[in-house]
């Protein structure tokens, strides 16, 4: 009776968290990020590129917020959901909102993954029911998660969910599956490409050089292959994808990381702080790849971690690879010179799984404080009411110019670079607690 009732209790959470993200999906989206989406799934469903670099707008679908958009910078995995999301509104095309809604229910249906697998991972490794599904309804039910999703319209919650799925299939003893999983999960979004050589580490100790070996050849091919074949079907340019993905790298001094010191700076006295003098600023190479150094740095102490020789990872095991996956993506973010927002979600998943093998009662606020702080710093940066451009453009133009014309844009910038002050400091506290235990 006691397990029904906590499975009832459950499914209930799941229910009110799904019905949140479902009545923001149809009618909000990021004017930026979102507008590219939906531009996309247009563009691809016609035979187009993702990676385009000019998408123009779409008369009836989105906003005409700018005449133009480049494509996505990432590789095609998400550029294809977006066609089969457009190819479903086609066959009912009663509404634009229902396109809308189609592009939202895949990363929904991420965090709901993502969930699920938390709470797999977390019963798996402590054997408590209880304990697995606080950790999925930590995640589940966080308004930043939610805000992410199925507000701004991100989708990191996939790559994501592929990245739990291989530290499961870890757990399981199945390394290879595991491997593609995480090939999948970099196919979606790079990102996850960070959590690779702590995942080689680990295999290397518990299983040997052959297997590592293996891993690393299945999770970079696959992305590779799953690249380069709708490339060659549908005619892509390779060299325009390259280009667009490699423009993400070069965004500096924006995102909530204190670099974004420099944009209030240049908005408070632009003959001072330059365009030209902030970018001569960032084009030196130590400011722009220390976020390559700390990779290395925390690799190299994660080779002396002591990891268990057996078939599958117990709950010691696992608590060592989500800790230094953790420490891992904190340091990379820390040390990074762009950081957007939906970036922080990556953090949180493996500090989720932390706390619900640990309950770290120190973790547990830095946790809160993290996503406190960038909620509050997405707001700031875009206005609240900016994401329900797709209802009235005149909500965007409106809160653009507060955005961008002094003395309201100085505010904003001022409002940034504390919140983004806040934020860091609390992502060094979780990091040096985790460091401390280790």
């Amino acid at each position: 009776m006691l397990v029904l009732g906590t499975l009832t209790s459950w499914r209930r959470s799941v229910f009110a968290g799904m019905l949140v993200r479902f009545l923001f999906s149809f009618w909000t989206g990021n004017p930026s990020d979102f507008e590219i989406f939906l531009r996309v799934g247009y563009h691809v469903a016609h035979g187009g590129s993702p990676t385009q670099a000019k998408i123009f707008y779409v008369e009836g679908l989105g906003q005409p917020t700018y005449p133009y958009v480049s494509g996505i910078g990432y590789l095609p995995a998400w550029g294809l959901c977006t066609a089969l999301a457009y190819k479903t509104y086609q066959l009912l095309p009663f509404s634009p909102y229902f396109y809308y809604f189609l592009l939202k229910s895949f990363p929904i249906l991420g965090d709901l993954a993502a969930t699920y697998l938390i709470f797999l991972i977390v019963k798996g490794s402590t054997h408590d029911i209880k304990r697995a599904e606080q950790a999925g309804m930590r995640f589940f039910m966080c308004p930043f998660v939610i805000f992410i999703s199925s507000i701004w319209g991100m989708f990191d919650s996939i790559p994501i969910s592929l990245t739990l799925l291989s530290i499961l299939l870890l757990l399981l003893g199945k390394p290879y599956w595991s491997a593609l999983a995480l090939g999948l999960g970099i196919y979606f979004k790079v990102v996850p490409l960070v959590y690779l050589p702590i995942q080689l580490i680990f295999i290397s100790k518990s299983k040997g050089a052959k297997d590592s070996i293996m891993y690393l050849l299945i999770s970079i091919a696959t992305p590779l292959a799953l690249t380069l074949i709708p490339m060659i079907l549908l005619g892509w340019e390779v060299s325009e994808t390259g280009i667009t993905v490699l423009s993400q790298t070069v965004i500096v001094g924006e995102g909530i990381i204190y670099w974004n010191l420099l944009s209030f700076l240049r908005d408070l006295a632009p003959k001072v702080f330059s365009v030209e003098l902030l970018s001569s600023f960032f084009s030196f190479p130590p400011v722009r790849y220390l976020w390559l150094l700390s990779l290395i740095a925390c690799y190299m102490f994660y080779l002396k971690e002591q990891v268990p020789s057996s078939g599958n990872m117990d709950a010691y095991s696992l608590y060592a690879l989500s800790k230094w996956s953790s420490i891992t993506m904190i340091g990379f973010l820390l040390t990074r010179t762009f950081i957007p927002e939906q970036f922080i979600l990556y953090p949180l998943f493996t500090m989720t799984v932390m706390l619900g093998i640990s309950g770290n009662t120190s973790l547990k606020r830095y946790y809160f404080d993290i996503w406190v702080f960038a909620l509050a710093f997405a707001f700031v940066n875009l206005y609240p009411f900016a994401f329900a451009y797709l209802v009235d453009i005149n909500l965007w133009n409106a809160f653009d110019l507060l955005a961008t014309v002094p003395p309201s844009s100085t505010l904003r910038y001022a409002a940034r670079f504390v919140l983004a002050v806040f934020f860091d400091y609390s992502l060094f506290r979780a990091l040096i607690n985790m460091v401390k235990e280790a």
